[in-house]
């Protein structure tokens, strides 16, 4: 089997997966019936994916490849980094409607401690980076005071992610946050980012 051939079906196995996940969640979803969908068999199946972690980790990296495109986008066509600042939770909010089906915090959890650490670091770093350069369009287009974009990006990025647990103190829930409780965490973050975005902002 050609490698391209090879490359064509596990993005086949993919998609089929994250269909699947969608509609009826990881944990629901077999591997048999993915296999159906796609018409192959499931040994053929295992053949990519030796077990049902490994497809999760690697539908977990195909979302985050979504996630961050979408990001790369945002920052890529932005006209202004205000705006830019407040559509990156607009972004991260419609991810989260889309894919809240997907169980991706029981994934994450359920995965080896040293896949689940590296892949918040991930996103941290690369979050990071992406609001680095909102800044750094800010000041240069006249938008944002003088600063440290790199150690301002940081700090933004930790309260950001601080404020998803933070924001849901006193909420009794067991596991992944349900669509109203990341609706508050959503509201939270629009206020931090107005006030953060009024305090760089050229007076």
């Amino acid at each position: 089997m050609h490698t391209e051939n090879k490359d064509e079906m596990r993005d086949k196995i993919l998609e089929a997966a994250l269909k699947r996940f969608s509609q009826f969640g990881a944990g629901k979803t077999t591997m048999n019936e993915i296999a159906d969908d796609i018409r192959c068999s499931k040994a053929s199946l295992y053949y990519y994916f030796p077990d049902k972690n490994g497809l999760h980790a690697a539908v977990l990296d195909k979302v985050g490849e979504l996630y961050f495109k979408g990001l790369e986008e945002a920052v890529a066509n932005m006209t202004s980094a205000s705006v830019a600042l407040r559509d990156l939770i607009d972004i991260r909010q419609n991810f989260v409607k889309k894919f809240c089906r997907l169980e991706l915090f029981k994934l994450l959890k359920n995965s080896p401690p040293a896949h689940f650490e590296q892949k918040m670091n991930e996103v941290k770093v690369k979050e990071a980076a992406l609001i680095e350069k909102m800044l750094e369009k800010g000041v240069k287009d006249g938008e944002f005071e003088e600063m440290n974009t790199v150690q301002v990006a940081e700090l933004y990025n930790q309260v950001m992610i601080g404020l998803r647990f933070s924001a849901l103190q006193g909420i009794p829930h067991l596991g992944e946050p349900t669509q109203d409780e990341f609706e508050i965490i959503i509201e939270k973050q629009k206020q931090l980012a107005q006030i953060f975005i009024k305090g760089i902002s050229k007076r």
